[in-house]
């Protein structure tokens, strides 16, 4: 699977106009594009950042959808009186889902920039030491990890049924995130919260 995420700074009051935007004529485009497997929308709604997230069953798939992609991402941004920050790709390595997607969610995305040469290491380190440790903990809902093998930049999403739980499970993750930065060959990682606002996956991804 394979993913294109667009990050777009709203004006807060605007959040409600993008996230109907995305559901209206975003989600509709990019589901109709040969290989989409799903689309997802986070937002902050105090802050007006938003993630548009495309899924693609094959990295063909992603580069046939590019003019899908921009044609929407630029029709949002306007609707809304936003910008475009930036839009990023990668392959997504690991899906673990405990419970199926849903809108009204909340997600924990850690970003780490580390060494393309210990991609491989971040990703069993998410496997063989995250996860477990999060699949215990009260309302866990998923986890997704994509990475990109030219840059090193990886993202560690876990889904989680309300911010308390969210919150709940910070003490648990805080070290596990250091370690995972050094498995990684990163100095740190940018940890953000969003509201999944929008979430349609058309095939459930496995581990």
């Amino acid at each position: 699977m394979y993913v294109r995420a667009t990050r777009v700074q709203n004006p807060p009051d605007a959040v409600e106009k993008g996230i109907a935007f995305f559901k209206e004529k975003v989600a509709p485009a990019v589901k109709g594009a040969p290989g989409n497997a799903g689309a997802i929308l986070l937002v902050d709604r105090k802050t007006g950042a938003a993630v548009g997230i495309t899924m693609w069953a094959t990295a063909q798939a992603l580069g046939a959808s590019e003019q899908v992609g921009i044609s929407s991402r630029t029709q949002s941004a306007a609707a809304t009186g936003g910008s475009i920050v930036n839009v990023e790709r990668g392959e997504q390595v690991i899906a673990d889902r405990a419970q199926p997607p849903k809108a009204g969610s909340f997600v924990r995305l850690n970003t780490i920039t580390g060494d393309p040469k210990k991609i491989d290491d971040a990703i069993k380190f998410v496997e063989k030491q995250v996860l477990p440790v999060l699949k215990a903990l009260k309302g866990y809902r998923a986890l997704l990890m994509s990475v990109d093998r030219l840059t090193g930049r990886s993202t560690v999403s876990t889904v989680w049924e309300t911010i308390a739980d969210l919150e709940a499970s910070e003490p648990k993750v805080s070290s596990l995130r250091r370690d995972a930065a050094d498995a990684a060959g990163a100095s740190d990682v940018k940890v953000e919260i969003f509201e999944t606002a929008f979430v349609e996956i058309a095939q459930p991804a496995r581990v």
